[in-house]
């Protein structure tokens, strides 16, 4: 859950970031408009640029760290990333008060807007998952590390939920019964994925991506559930599927990363695993604090992992 740091809080934090990072004088520090469902983040204004503030409310030090190098490492693979800043003595982070603990690092901003459900975005999107799912192997490689949406995570929130009759938790539970088992067995290709490659996640300008964010989730994982993932990010209009960009979506993947035949029959399965596991996600965080934005977002998910997807228009 996103802890919003009081007004004096947030500006006692971008003084002491200031200094540390030498960014200059604060003209202007406000929260960014659009917040997720853990990390707080702001954008800061001063004399020498604008930067991007952001707070880790929930990760553990380790979780943190691997997700800046892990964007260093990127980086230097050529990829669309945003590197966080470092100081002097080359730190990336910094815990300003020490009655919340919680972790700031400092990213340059970058300028340009969430991109339009369009073919092209579609299209760009499925170029770059195959550009990150040819990445050789690299400092991020840990086979032992999972994203919130794991099978075995997602299997533990069902489980956690068995003794509530409520009909979002009665459809999570069923569906769980059905997909899981499969996904569970899958043995498909794996490596390097983002984990949550949806449109809030990405900056374009003037139509091109310029910068993939949010990387905390990057795991190794079946390629089909970044696939996935992303597909429902973007080939949907006002919760409506459509086919037109999913072909563009699939057509910019296959362009550098053919599917094979085993991955082309499971995708199907994959995109109604990947809006169950991230129902059950929402569910979990809606039994500690109820809101009705997470409750409609249940729903929505719900909905999608009820779907059957018929892929087979999709592949030319």
């Amino acid at each position: 859950m996103i802890v919003t740091p009081s007004r004096s809080e947030l500006w006692s934090a971008g003084e002491q970031l200031c200094r540390q990072f030498e960014l200059g004088e604060i003209r202007k520090l406000e929260a960014l408009p659009h917040q997720g469902y853990s990390n707080f983040n702001a954008r800061l204004d001063t004399d020498r640029g604008a930067y991007v503030l952001r707070r880790y409310t929930e990760q553990p030090t380790e979780k943190i760290t691997h997700e800046l190098r892990l964007i260093d490492w990127l980086d230097a693979q050529g990829l669309p990333v945003v590197p966080p800043l470092r100081d002097p003595g080359g730190r990336a982070r910094c815990s300003p008060d020490r009655e919340h603990p919680a972790p700031w690092v400092v990213f340059p901003f970058v300028d340009g807007e969430e991109p339009e459900p369009l073919p092209v975005t579609a299209r760009e999107m499925g170029e770059l998952a195959a550009r990150l799912h040819q990445l050789q192997e690299g400092p991020w490689k840990d086979g032992n590390r999972e994203n919130l949406l794991s099978v075995r995570t997602t299997l533990a929130i069902a489980d956690s939920l068995r003794g509530t009759d409520t009909s979002p938790a009665r459809r999570f539970r069923q569906a769980m019964d059905l997909l899981a088992p499969e996904v569970h067995d899958s043995n498909l290709p794996t490596g390097l994925v983002h984990g949550d490659l949806f449109p809030d996640n990405t900056i374009f300008r003037e139509g091109n991506l310029v910068a993939v964010l949010d990387w905390e989730e990057a795991c190794v994982d079946h390629y089909l559930f970044d696939l996935a993932m992303t597909m429902h990010g973007f080939c949907y209009i006002a919760e409506e599927w459509r086919p037109d960009l999913a072909r563009s979506f699939l057509a910019g993947y296959e362009a550098g990363r053919p599917l094979g035949p085993d991955e082309r029959e499971s995708l199907p399965l994959f995109l109604r695993w990947t809006p169950l596991a991230m129902a059950g996600w929402h569910l979990r965080r809606y039994s500690l604090a109820p809101n009705p934005r997470q409750s409609g977002r249940i729903d929505q998910l719900l909905q999608r992992a009820e779907t059957i997807f018929d892929c087979d228009p999709l592949f030319p």
